[in-house]
């Protein structure tokens, strides 16, 4: 069932809407959307689990990463034409407190049937936290 949602999600990537940084997002309340939204929810244990590993060196508490927050920046097969094998790039923007963004995050996965691998973490951005949440701070 996971490999079908995740091969629906990337078949039917041609999002024609993008969000504020320029990043595409499936138009609303389309099927696109919600293979979108499959998609990243099928991710979202992994995702929270490697920005906590991330932050945890910065942070007392981990962050929250809503899947709203989240935004495939590329997809693409990576063995060729109906292969199942995918590199999936993704921008995230976890958040501390009533939705305070501590930093801007992207996530490369290898994807294959049954089996989703992070191979790649880079931090973009670290924004600064308010006077009021500095003691999650390390």
């Amino acid at each position: 069932m996971k490999r079908l949602i995740l091969i629906a999600v990337l078949v039917l990537a041609p999002f024609s809407t993008v969000h504020a940084n320029n990043l595409p997002v499936p138009p609303e309340k389309s099927t696109e959307e919600l293979y979108h939204d499959l998609f990243i929810s099928l991710l979202s244990d992994d995702i929270q689990k490697h920005v906590n590993e991330y932050y945890s060196i910065l942070l007392k508490d981990d962050p929250l990463v809503y899947p709203y927050e989240v935004y495939i920046k590329q997809a693409k097969r990576t063995q060729g034409h109906r292969s199942f094998r995918f590199t999936v790039v993704m921008e995230v923007t976890p958040v501390i407190g009533a939705h305070n963004s501590v930093g801007k995050d992207e996530l490369t996965y290898d994807i294959q049937p049954g089996h989703a691998k992070l191979i790649k973490y880079k931090h973009l951005e670290t924004y600064e936290i308010p006077p009021h949440l500095k003691g999650v701070q390390l």
